[in-house]
C-alpha cells in the first residue's frame, strides 16, 4: 500500500530549458558538483542527441510534491534496425544518467521512469552501465545484453608503455613499423560522412545509431567536449575517428606527460570489411593513422572499443591486439581509465532492446553511443582536461 501511495504522489515529465536549475543542483548533490554534466553547455550538447524524436525523447524528471526527485536521461538519435523486408529506421534514444533519491529508492520509482523510457522510444540502447543495478531491470525488460564490448590495443611506444602501465603492457607486440606514410587527420563535410556509412555500414545490414549527416555534425564535428579528429583514407577504403587523450601523472598535476589515440569510429567502406574480411586496404590505412599518431601527436598506445567482432581480421593485420588476450585476471594490459582511477576500470558493457532478432556481431556500437565517450573531468574554468 505505501508503494502505490508514493506512485499516486509521483509525477513524470520530459525535461525542458526551464528546469536547469533544479536539475542542475540535482547532479551536483547526487553525481557530485564536479560532475561535467554540471556544466551546461556539455548537459545541453549531450542530450540534445539528433533525428526528428528530439522533442519528444528528452530526459525524464520524476517529481514527489514538487520537487525534483528522479533523472532518467536519454540522448535522442535514430536506429537502422535490420528486418525480414530490408533496413528501417527508427527513432529512439540512449540510455545516459539514471538516479532517484536516496529517501525514494526501493520504491519502483526507477522502474516507473524506465517504463515511460521505453513508451517513448521504439528503440532502446545503453553502455557502460551499473551490472549491480541498472542492468538487471535492463534484463527484466527484455534488453539483449553484452556483458564486455570488444576491446583492441596498439602499443606505439614499448618502453613508455611499460613505464607507464608496467610490465604487463610489454606483452603486447608492438605495431609493426610499415611501409606507408604517416596520414595525418582531415576535415571531411558531414555529407561525405553519412555516404560513406550508408554505403558500408548501413548497406551491410548493422544495428546501430543511424549515422546521418546530423548525427556526425551533432556528435564529432562540432562536439563542444572533446576535439575528434578525422581520418580520411585518399585511396577511398574508408575513415577514421579518434581523439588525442592526454595522460596525466597524477590527480593534481598541471600538465600532461604523454597521450594515447582512443579510436572511437572505424568506418571501412567496403561492405565485405564488415562481413569479416581482412581488407588489407583499409588495414594498411589504419597502420599510417597510428603512424601519425606516433611520429607527429606523441601517442604511446592506441585503443578501439566496439560491441561487434567482425573487424577482428583487420585490425590484427594493422597490429593491434585483442584485450582479452593479454588480460590477466581481471587487470587489463592497458588500464580502461587512462586518467583520474585509482584502478583500471570496469569493461564497457553495451545492451539494447530493438525490433528484430540479430547477434551482437551484426550490431555495430561504439565507446560514443552512450555517454562513455564524454569529458569526465574538467578545470576550474570549465575547460576538458580528460
Amino acid at each position: 500500500m505505501e508503494k502505490e501511495r508514493i506512485h499516486r504522489k509521483a509525477f513524470l515529465r520530459p525535461y525542458t530549458d526551464s528546469d536547469w536549475d533544479p536539475v542542475h543542483g540535482f547532479i551536483a548533490s547526487q553525481w557530485g558538483l564536479d560532475h561535467p554534466m554540471t556544466e551546461r553547455r556539455l548537459f545541453d550538447w549531450q542530450f540534445s542527441g539528433f533525428g526528428p524524436s528530439k522533442n519528444q525523447a528528452r530526459p525524464i524528471l520524476l517529481f514527489m510534491e514538487e520537487e525534483l526527485a528522479g533523472f532518467r536521461g536519454i540522448i535522442p538519435g535514430l536506429y537502422q534496425v535490420p528486418s525480414g523486408k530490408g533496413m528501417r529506421i527508427l527513432p529512439g534514444g540512449s540510455l545516459a544518467m539514471w538516479m532517484v533519491r536516496k529517501e525514494f529508492r526501493g520504491l519502483g520509482l526507477g522502474r516507473l521512469m524506465h517504463a515511460e523510457a521505453e513508451r517513448l522510444c521504439p528503440v532502446l540502447s545503453g553502455a557502460g552501465s551499473n551490472p549491480e543495478t541498472s542492468v538487471p531491470i535492463y534484463l527484466e525488460n527484455g534488453f539483449r545484453f553484452l556483458e564486455a564490448m570488444n576491446r583492441y590495443l596498439a602499443v606505439l611506444d614499448p618502453q613508455a608503455c611499460m613505464d607507464r602501465f608496467g610490465r604487463q603492457a610489454a606483452a603486447i607486440p608492438p605495431v609493426p613499423a610499415g611501409t606507408g606514410a604517416s596520414l595525418a587527420p582531415s576535415k571531411p563535410d558531414a555529407a561525405w560522412l553519412a555516404e560513406t556509412w550508408k554505403g558500408s555500414a548501413f548497406a551491410a545490414g548493422f544495428f546501430s545509431l543511424y549515422r546521418n549527416a546530423e548525427f556526425w555534425k551533432w556528435r564529432i564535428l562540432e562536439s563542444p567536449g572533446f576535439r575528434y579528429e578525422t581520418f580520411v583514407d585518399p585511396d577511398g577504403a574508408g575513415f577514421a575517428v579518434g581523439r588525442i587523450e592526454p595522460l596525466f601523472s597524477g590527480e593534481g598535476s598541471p600538465s600532461p606527460v604523454s597521450c594515447v589515440l582512443r579510436i572511437i569510429d572505424l568506418v571501412p567502406s567496403s561492405v565485405s570489411a564488415w562481413n569479416g574480411s581482412e581488407d588489407e586496404a583499409f588495414a594498411s590505412f589504419l597502420g599510417r593513422c597510428l603512424k601519425w599518431a606516433r611520429s607527429a601527436a606523441g601517442c604511446i598506445a592506441a585503443d578501439f572499443h566496439c560491441a561487434s567482432g567482425v573487424f577482428w581480421p583487420m585490425l590484427n593485420r594493422a597490429g593491434f591486439a585483442r584485450e582479452r588476450d593479454f588480460t590477466l585476471g581481471d587487470v587489463p594490459p592497458l588500464p580502461r581509465l587512462f586518467n583520474g582511477s585509482p584502478g583500471s576500470g570496469r569493461p564497457i558493457n553495451a545492451l539494447f532492446k530493438a525490433p528484430g532478432h540479430f547477434s551482437f556481431e551484426r550490431v555495430y556500437m561504439v565507446k560514443s553511443d552512450n555517454d562513455m565517450d564524454r569529458p569526465r573531468r574538467l578545470d576550474s574554468n570549465g575547460q576538458v582536461l580528460y
